[in-house]
């Protein structure tokens, strides 16, 4: 049965379902703004000690106000359903940059790290609350496109402050109802369930930021238990090994952040936002809030993901051919903690405003600029050489000349080659390149043509890429240690 009306609010559309509730687009009934409602199943909404921690949760995110955090606005009762509205939003969020283009360009990664940064550490000092949920699909982009031109982002969110509890509570991984891709960013003392504080959350921003950078995690593996295991267990991998574009210096940086123990990390996001700085070498200025963000060709799949944001486009869905300019903004409908038994409070984000500055090594102020593009450095193949057989008729020197040059510009594309503005968005006649405004280089797109896959298990493409099941991160098909051919990062 469609829903038309909750507690005053008219509905004008559904953006997502997950396990325990619904998600809709509502228009207040007094105020001229429209609110993401979430709108949670009778079943857990008849939960006494559900109900609980429904209210306790959404007082104490009422009383964060923050420009990188969501403003919840209300609650309450409808049909013995409890309903929440908070914040909306047109735009996307981190994850599925790296779904549409791997490492994000050095500048926009920091730009989003420094946002998450400032939310985090505010919440700590305010409320002495942690997130726990850090994670890429948590970092929500606000992306205007009023005057016309290029994309512009407006805000950057920290979303699904859902699972936060107040310090000194320790951490149930069973009652959540975790996920391999939610598990990529967990710290170690939350896996061992001990009780955490704000450095829990610096390590998760800490693997956020790396997979950020590097376009993989730094800690995964085939299972949830797996990938716990190497939070516990294994050194962390250079981030400069991985993505060769970045300064050694990174790596050291975290090392430090993702360290086993509590106490040998940063002691706050802002101290690690300025160190990744600092390990740019001085060429990341961020965080500021506005840039300007060039179109990327952004998937889109009309399944919920238990533990995902889900995202709609604007008008009708389109299953049709990819385009060739770049792609309408999508909407960001967070319903993550409808699928968490102990989460209940996602998050939205808009404008928003700002009762108290965020940490001091970190600002959060608003300016228009422009994301820097990083080019590929792979050297372009070696100009085409046309070679003018002689004959009896003689062709003039102009007309040779310009069918030369013809020839030349018709070079098909290739992976990392620089392209112009006026292609972002354009795919290549093969079908398996795309011009990613991200990087001003063309990327593979294939990984997003293929259904996703399970590391380890048996391909048959070498060079073919993937997206890799229940995660963020994209797969190779490569030569595994029995010389058979695999899935791997």
């Amino acid at each position: 049965m469609e829903i038309a009306e909750i507690a005053g609010y008219r509905v004008i559309r559904q953006l997502g379902a997950g396990g325990m509730g619904q998600v809709f687009l509502v228009q207040h009934p007094r105020l001229p703004r429209r609110d993401a409602l979430k709108l949670l199943d009778a079943g857990v909404s008849r939960s006494d000690d559900f109900k609980a921690r429904f209210q306790r949760e959404a007082d104490l995110l009422a009383q964060l106000s923050h420009p990188n955090i969501v403003t919840l606005h209300d609650r309450g009762e409808f049909e013995d359903r409890l309903w929440i509205t908070m914040e909306y939003i047109e735009g996307t969020d981190a994850s599925e940059l790296l779904r549409a283009d791997g490492p994000l360009d050095p500048d926009l990664a920091v730009q989003l790290v420094s946002a998450a940064s400032a939310a985090l550490d505010y919440a700590w000092r305010k409320q002495r609350v942690t997130h726990r949920d850090v994670k890429p699909a948590n970092m929500l982009i606000g992306i205007d496109e009023s005057d016309g031109g290029p994309p512009q982002i407006e805000s950057v969110k920290l979303a699904d402050f859902g699972i936060a509890k107040a310090a000194g509570e320790s951490t149930s991984l069973t009652s959540t109802g975790m996920t391999i891709g939610t598990m990529q960013y967990i710290s170690p003392e939350a896996i061992e369930g001990e009780v955490v504080d704000n450095r829990s959350d610096i390590y998760s921003l800490g693997c956020t930021a790396f997979h950020l950078h590097a376009g993989q995690p730094p800690f995964t593996g085939t299972s949830i238990a797996s990938t716990m295991s190497a939070h516990l267990t294994k050194a962390v991998p250079s981030i400069s090994a991985i993505n060769p574009r970045l300064p050694k210096a990174m790596d050291a940086v975290f090392e430090l952040v993702l360290a086993k123990n509590p106490d040998d990390r940063y002691q706050s996001c802002a101290e690690f936002v300025a160190a990744l700085q600092a390990a740019a070498g001085g060429g990341v200025r961020y965080p500021a809030s506005a840039q300007t963000l060039a179109a990327a060709t952004l998937p889109h799949s009309g399944a919920v993901e238990p533990d995902a944001p889900t995202l709609m486009r604007k008008g009708e869905a389109k299953a049709a051919s990819r385009p060739k300019s770049r792609t309408v903004p999508i909407i960001v409908a967070s319903v993550a903690a409808l699928a968490l038994a102990g989460t209940v409070l996602g998050v939205y984000a808009t404008r928003g405003g700002n009762d108290e500055p965020a940490a001091p090594a970190v600002s959060t102020t608003l300016t228009t600029t422009t994301v820097p593009v990083t080019t590929s450095s792979v050297a372009p193949p070696p100009p085409l050489v046309t070679t003018t057989a002689e004959t009896s008729t003689s062709v003039p020197t102009e007309m040779r000349t310009e069918a030369t040059t013809t020839a030349a510009a018709a070079t098909a594309p290739y992976e990392g080659m620089p392209c112009t503005a006026a292609e972002y968005g354009n795919v290549s006649a093969d079908g398996t390149l795309v011009c990613s405004a991200l990087t001003g280089a063309w990327r593979d797109l294939t990984h997003q043509r293929r259904p996703a896959v399970q590391l380890g298990t048996v391909c048959t493409e070498p060079g073919a890429r993937a997206r890799v099941a229940q995660t963020d991160g994209i797969a190779t098909c490569t030569a595994g240690p029995n010389g058979d051919l695999v899935w791997s990062w």
